[in-house]
């Protein structure tokens, strides 16, 4: 049996209790996620759900002696949450109370190379769980008329002819519901969980990820505005239809695809400020520790290897 493999059961053997409280999760979420599925801007969720597991399997090293208690709270909400489900017949308790589960385990599991738990992987489910009360809807249709009123703009700027009616820019020709046609609100959720690959791939902390997922959601908004009008820029001055067909679906995928270069660019530029930082009055890796300001700074925002870590090939 591979090491991994070995890693794997004696986890299976520290969390049965775990295992099969998770088991008891599996109806609800099927539902739960089933519904999820017909929502466009949530397909994602099977690819956030892999990484996860992928993720938490490749990097887990044993348990963690820090947040006991912690574990301890997350897995009698999630009791509460089962009961809870059982009782409204909602899925969507049960899938927040599935997430608690996982976060009390990744959170009491050291990460394989560096000095912290596997709690930041959370990230990744916690995108697929829909806010309550139809939020995300909502939010949709906030985005819709904020892009339909800045593309406007941009094209009164620039002196082409329209004439805006709610979600609706009508030209010569040509009425374009940004609302169907060109929306693009799906990107952002999409943005959203390729921001949070990004930060789990690279173990960003808490702050750090707050500022990358901010920025996703901004750069995913700016190449929204600019679908919309560079469709209605190729109307009006080529008689070029991009708001059906495969050329939509191309502008899209290339928006989107600009919008991630974007957000993994600002990963990378931020973490230029917020590494950890060694005090250069001393030596080796313990140096990190020796300021209080250097030790405060790495505390919040860097992520240091394990000094007992090895690297395997």
């Amino acid at each position: 049996m591979s090491d991994s493999a070995n890693k794997f059961a004696a986890w299976i053997r520290r969390n049965g209790l775990i295992s099969l409280l998770a088991v008891a999760h599996l109806p609800y979420l099927y539902a739960y996620y089933t519904e999820l599925w017909s929502k466009s801007h949530y397909q994602f969720f099977p690819f956030a759900l892999a990484g996860f597991a992928w993720l938490a399997i490749s990097r887990a090293d044993g348990p963690a002696g820090r947040h006991r208690i912690i574990r301890y709270l997350l897995i009698n909400l999630d009791v509460c949450l089962i009961a809870a489900a059982v009782l409204l017949q909602s899925p969507w308790f049960m899938a927040a109370g599935a997430i608690l589960l996982a976060f009390a385990v990744c959170v009491t599991t050291r990460d394989r190379d560096f000095n912290i738990s596997l709690g930041y992987l959370i990230l990744l489910p916690l995108l697929t769980l829909r806010p309550p009360l139809n939020y995300d809807i909502r939010l949709i249709q906030w985005l819709q008329k904020a892009t339909t009123v800045v593309a406007s703009k941009l094209l009164h700027h620039f002196q082409y002819l329209h004439l805006r009616e709610g979600n609706v820019l009508s030209m010569p020709g040509k009425r374009l519901l940004v609302e169907d046609a060109c929306s693009g609100v799906q990107s952002l959720f999409t943005v959203l969980f390729l921001a949070a690959v990004i930060l789990c791939i690279n173990r960003r902390k808490p702050m750090h990820s707050l500022i990358i997922l901010g920025s996703g959601a901004m750069f995913a908004g700016v190449m929204n505005v600019l679908r919309v009008t560079s469709i209605a820029v190729a109307w009006q001055d080529y008689q070029f239809d991009l708001s059906g067909g495969w050329q939509h679906d191309l502008i899209g995928y290339a928006a989107l695809l600009v919008a991630a270069g974007l957000v993994y660019s600002g990963d990378a530029f931020l973490s230029f400020f917020t590494d950890p930082v060694p005090d250069l009055g001393a030596s080796g890796l313990s140096a990190m520790f020796v300021n209080p300001f250097t030790r405060m700074w790495n505390r919040v925002f860097g992520v240091l290897p394990r000094l007992d870590s090895r690297q395997t090939t």
